[in-house]
């Protein structure tokens, strides 16, 4: 129970105390005049006695009525438990997150270089929507992609709802409908056509083409399809098991569950499985070791179909700069580099356009999106839609082709009904 006392005034004075000249029928305490004269007093869940100041009676009373609610519905949140600052609490709560590894380090990463110098140093109760908005509105400055600052944005809510469920304070700022996040401003997904894939195919060496094939007539990750071993090619009922991927943790190499930690089974079309079939033939798949998930994981061995000269795992920065790009360049993609330069980034030209390759070929086809999704991988089929809808042909023709069909019995019929009855009646001869 919250209750407010007048600090400034005795509840039980003596009999022979005389009246405060300046509060006609109240009795001075030695507070008088000192401080703030209000004060809230109650015990928090835990039993401990908690006290809050006021100059006004009305601020006291109106802090009283909302602890006393907040006490009741459980709601109650220690004004001192927010005093802890961002930077402090940040430390705690990514030491005490489990999962992936790799994207553990991927959200400290984003913590550290784009939360932390900016909203560090504040106290979790000090945090204000307004204070949020200014942040997000300089990393837009900062030339973030706009989808980049959405995902920094998610992890620093993720972390204050977890200060929410500790009751270091009350409600998550990030939540607040003030807060106007960039518009994504990428551009649309241009898919290569058939003849891009075939000249980036012709282009690769004869170790690394088939991946490529892989990519545009499967659809898989670049990791994934540098994770796969024989045993997840199923020739006869045309079907790949999506089992692993090959990514980096703390810079070394490792075998992990493909994105979304689950696997998936994705069909093999025959002139793919053909091209598998020939790889494996003039190039045995190899025996390879890494541990599974983190650095110090249960070592995992697959007979991977692709592997480096030196019979390990591909390194997918190796691959891509000394393979891809220059693929690339060969097949007239990008352009290419004078001796000795680096090439430049190719972001939308990387092995995921074949994944949008095969989308766009799946699309057109007439397949669901719902299906496509699954067979990327995707989480939420919402994505899928959002990213392709544009490659989805145009419906006009089926629709109009599709309600012919269904209703052409039906409409011949009434025309034949139609043109009796307006026949013309002819009179018989005997009239």
């Amino acid at each position: 129970m919250a209750e407010v006392y007048d600090t400034w005034h005795k509840a039980r004075p003596k009999a022979d105390e005389a009246e405060c000249a300046e509060h006609k029928g109240k009795f001075r305490s030695a507070a008088h005049g000192k401080g703030k004269r209000w004060q809230v007093r109650w015990r928090d869940p835990k039993g401990i006695q908690r006290k809050e100041n006021f100059d006004r009676r009305v601020d006291a009373d109106a802090r009283s009525a909302k602890v006393e609610t907040d006490l009741n519905l459980g709601t109650y949140v220690d004004p001192s438990a927010g005093k802890v600052t961002l930077e402090t609490f940040a430390k705690t709560w990514l030491e005490s997150q489990t999962g992936d590894l790799g994207t553990i380090q991927a959200v400290e990463l984003r913590i550290r270089l784009h939360v932390l110098p900016h909203l560090g140093s504040h106290q979790l109760r000090a945090l204000r929507p307004s204070m949020l908005q200014a942040w997000v509105s300089g990393l837009e400055k900062d030339k973030l992609a706009a989808s980049y600052v959405k995902v920094i944005f998610a992890n620093l809510s993720g972390m204050l709802s977890a200060a929410v469920d500790d009751a270091l304070i009350a409600r998550n700022p990030c939540r607040a409908g003030s807060i106007r996040l960039p518009k994504d401003n990428r551009p649309r997904v241009q898919p290569w056509a058939p003849r891009r894939v075939l000249s980036v195919v012709s282009a690769l060496p004869d170790a690394y083409a088939c991946m490529a094939v892989i990519g545009a007539g499967c659809g898989l990750r670049q990791g994934e399809i540098f994770g796969l071993a024989v045993k997840d090619i199923d020739f006869l009922r045309g079907v790949v098991h999506v089992r692993r991927q090959i990514k980096h943790v703390s810079k070394q190499l490792v075998f992990a569950l493909p994105k979304g930690q689950k696997e998936r089974d994705v069909p093999l079309p025959s002139k793919v499985g053909e091209a598998i079939a020939a790889h494996l033939a003039a190039r045995p798949a190899r025996t390879v070791t890494l541990p599974w998930a983190v650095p110090d994981g249960k070592p995992v061995t697959a007979d991977l179909l692709f592997t480096s000269r030196e019979s390990k795992a591909v390194n997918r920065n190796y691959f891509n700069t000394y393979v891809w790009k220059p693929a690339l360049a060969k097949a007239g993609v990008i352009e290419t580099k004078p001796e000795g330069e680096k090439y430049g980034e190719a972001r939308s030209d990387g092995m995921h356009a074949l994944r949008h390759h095969y989308a766009s070929v799946l699309l057109d086809a007439g397949e669901s999106i719902k299906a496509l999704s699954e067979y990327l991988g995707h989480s939420d089929p919402g994505f899928t839609l959002r990213t392709y809808t544009h490659l989805m042909p145009a419906s006009e023709e089926r629709t109009k082709k599709a309600v012919d069909r269904a209703l052409t019995a039906a409409v011949d019929g009434l025309s034949s009904r139609t043109s009796r009855e307006s026949a013309p009646v002819v009179p018989s001869a005997a009239a």
